[in-house]
């Protein structure tokens, strides 16, 4: 009896420890630091974060995730040389990642390379039809270049396909400020509002429609709320 109990004994201690090796390699697993990585962008912990996702790229040299979140968090802290990197290493690895095609875009385009941005954003659009993001990128381009008819077809595309993207109102917005046709710009930088309301920008902007419109009092309570909100802390 005495041998059976230590018998067992012994077995039990086997998979205590076994179950510490295995807790340890879940915990260094590279789900496991790309998780983490995300938590850590998401607290804008920037440095962080790129280390976990350099743990998850070096324990799967074919996470390819890793490498985009890694090249968003390089091009937050304004890094666009090593964010172009990892995005371009997350589309060599997945040619279909409309993500970081949209991404790299973002990146060339803070570079001031447009050319590029635009070549990214189209790809990523053609990747994904339904990337909104990539639709008010593209759109951003064609406004830059006064190519109004243009960005204002990405623009629409994109708040057709999501009634939720704030900057592709405000973006149409100044389309509609820039043909003089105040009343839709008026109505654009209003729903940009309901969006997203602590903008500054945006109040500016619908009190300059407001003023361009004849309606000074409305005008200048949207430029007193966009005061309050730049004195915000």
């Amino acid at each position: 009896m005495q041998m059976i109990l230590r018998v067992c004994s012994f077995f039990l201690i086997l998979l205590f420890f076994a179950g510490i090796c295995y807790g340890a390699d879940a915990k260094s697993s590279p789900k496991s630091y790309y998780k983490e990585g995300k938590d850590y962008a998401a607290k804008k912990q920037y440095d962080e974060a790129i280390a976990d996702f350099t743990r998850a790229i070096e324990s799967n040299a074919k996470y390819y995730q890793a490498y985009n979140k890694r090249g968003r968090a390089y091009a937050a802290k304004e890094q666009y040389d090593e964010a172009i990197a990892d995005f371009t290493r997350a589309i060599e690895l997945n040619p279909k990642c409309s993500y970081a095609y949209n991404n790299r875009g973002n990146a060339y385009y803070d570079k001031k390379q447009y050319e590029q941005a635009f070549a990214d954003y189209s790809k990523a659009i053609e990747l994904n039809p339904k990337q909104h993001r990539a639709y008010t990128n593209r759109g951003n381009i064609f406004y830059d270049r006064k190519e109004y008819k243009e960005a204002y077809a990405d623009y629409t595309k994109a708040i057709t396909i999501n009634k939720k993207n704030d900057s592709a109102y405000f973006n149409r917005g100044l389309i509609y400020y820039a043909l003089e046709q105040y009343e839709l710009a008026v109505a654009d930088f209003t729903r940009a509002i309901q969006l997203n309301s602590k903008d500054p920008a945006v109040y500016i902007n619908r009190g300059n429609a407001y003023k361009a419109a004849g309606q000074s009092d409305k005008a200048d309570a949207d430029y007193i709320k966009a005061e309050e909100l730049n004195k915000a802390p």
